[in-house]
C-alpha cells in the first residue's frame, strides 16, 4: 500500500483507532485521505494491517484494522549503529537516515568529546523527538519493525553489555574499512564531532573492535556513519 502509518502495539482485528490530532492533520491534510481510503497500519514489531479510514474529519479521524496485510522477518544479520551524541539537527539526521538505511539498533553514547547536555528533562524530550523521527523514516521507506533506540550512555557501559555483534569502529587514518564483511551482525561505533579520544579508542580494541576508515576525504560527524553503513549494505549485498 502506498500511504503507512506508525501506531504503537497492539493491534487486531476490527479494532478502531482514534488518531491524536497531529497524526489525524497528517492523514488528511498532508496524505489527504478520505473516508473509504486505505493505508497500511504497522505496529514496529513487523506486522501491518490495512485499514480504512472511517471517519475524516480533520480534528477526529478515526481507522478501522481490517486485516493482517503483511509480516516483515526482523531484518537478519543485525545492522547496530552506536553514535557519539551530535549537536543540534545532525543528530536527527542520522536517526532518520540509519533508520532508513535499515540500522536494527540505535545507540546513543555520550561520548568524551560530545559537547550536548541531557540533563534534567531535555534528556525526555530529545529521545520523544528521535522516536518521531525514527517512526517517521520507516514510514517513509517500509519498514515494518523500528529499531530500537537506547538511552545515552557511556562507552565504557556500552562495552559492559554489548549486543551479540561483532564490534567495528570508525577511525580517520584507519585502513579502509572492507566491504568484505562475514555475514554476522555488526555493531558500528561512530564517534562525535572531534572524534573517539585515545582513551575510548583503547577500551574499544580491549574488547576486539577492529578499526576502520573511509578513506582520505574528511567526512562531517553526520555524514561518516551514513556512508559507512550504506557501503556495509552495499557489501553485504541487501535489498
Amino acid at each position: 500500500m502506498k500511504h503507512r502509518l506508525y501506531v504503537p502495539p497492539p493491534l487486531k482485528t476490527g479494532q478502531t483507532l482514534r488518531l491524536e490530532a497531529s497524526r489525524a492533520h497528517y492523514l488528511t491534510r498532508v496524505l489527504r485521505l478520505r473516508r473509504g481510503s486505505t493505508l497500511l497500519c504497522f505496529d514496529g514489531l513487523g506486522t501491518g494491517w490495512r485499514a480504512e479510514v472511517e471517519d475524516d474529519r480533520s480534528r477526529s479521524v478515526s481507522l478501522r484494522i481490517l486485516e493482517v496485510a503483511e509480516q516483515q522477518p526482523r531484518p537478519e544479520p543485525e545492522l547496530h549503529l552506536v553514535q557519539g551524541l551530535l549537536k543540534g539537527s545532525a543528530m536527527d539526521q542520522v536517526m532518520q537516515k540509519a533508520t532508513e538505511l535499515g540500522a536494527t539498533g540505535l545507540w546513543v553514547i555520550d561520548a568524551a568529546r560530545s559537547n550536548v547536555s541531557t540533563s534534567g528533562g531535555r534528556l525526555e524530550r530529545k529521545l520523544e523527538h528521535w522516536r518521531r523521527i525514527i517512526a517517521s523514516a520507516c514510514e517513509q521507506c517500509g519498514q515494518l519493525h523500528l529499531p530500537q533506540l537506547h538511552e545515552p550512555q557511556t562507552l565504557q557501559h556500552f562495552l559492559d553489555s554489548p549486543p551479540a555483534a561483532d564490534l567495528l569502529m570508525l577511525c580517520p587514518g584507519a585502513a579502509a574499512l572492507s566491504l568484505d564483511l562475514p555475514a554476522k551482525s555488526l555493531a558500528l561505533l561512530v564517534g562525535p564531532e572531534g572524534g573517539w579520544s585515545d582513551e575510548e579508542m583503547a577500551l574499544a580494541q580491549a574488547r576486539r573492535a577492529r578499526l576502520a576508515g573511509l578513506g582520505s576525504l574528511v567526512l562531517r560527524a553526520e555524514t561518516a556513519p551514513l556512508a559507512a553503513l550504506a557501503a556495509i549494505r552495499h557489501g553485504r549485498g541487501w535489498s
